[in-house]
């Protein structure tokens, strides 16, 4: 796996960075990484044993240049419904990006604690998406079932004809699929 190399003003926080892209790449987290490093869009899985399981989003993550000192800012790109993401834009509502960011965390500690986290234990009680949040509060089932059903609409991966299930690089999102990569060829007669 090659290193990526990071272009920025202090010296020191361009160490950090490039460490904590390169842990993540480690980590084995598919990642792409703008050319200055300001931006990343990492896939996250569903943790197992929660109603995201089985869906893959794309995460965006912008860094800040105070970086490690200030939180980068986390959205999903993909659609989730989520009583603590904002439907919209994406914006991920937790108290560790606000308030409890600390130099000691990196970006492998946002995707393998932080979002698996927040997708295990949903706050209806503090929420960005208020739908989402009424129908967790009025039934767990409900809740499952509509975060499934938004789950196969935006989250699940799909092998696209000629590529075999085991292909997970040639894999994309409904959600990123183009007409073209739906119209066969043979649709040209």
């Amino acid at each position: 796996m090659a290193n990526v190399v990071v272009n920025t003003t202090s010296p020191m926080a361009g160490r950090r960075l490039n460490r904590d892209v390169n842990r993540l790449l480690a980590a084995g987290y598919h990642t792409t990484v703008d050319d200055d490093m300001t931006n990343l869009d990492v896939r996250l899985e569903g943790p197992m044993g929660t109603a995201y399981e089985g869906g893959v989003w794309t995460v965006n993550v912008a860094m800040p240049q105070e970086y490690p000192l200030k939180a980068p800012r986390v959205r999903f790109v993909t659609k989730i419904l989520h009583p603590n993401i904002e439907f919209t834009t994406g914006l991920v509502c937790m108290n560790v990006f606000k308030q409890a960011w600390s130099a000691n965390y990196d970006l492998v500690n946002i995707f393998e604690t932080f979002l698996p986290q927040l997708l295990r234990h949903p706050n209806p009680h503090d929420p960005l998406n208020h739908h989402a949040a009424a129908i967790m509060k009025r039934s767990e089932q409900d809740f499952r079932d509509t975060v499934s059903m938004f789950l196969r609409m935006y989250a699940l991966p799909i092998v696209l004809p000629g590529q075999s299930k085991g292909n997970e690089n040639l894999e994309k999102r409904s959600s990123d699929l183009s007409l073209s990569d739906l119209v066969s060829d043979d649709d040209d007669d």
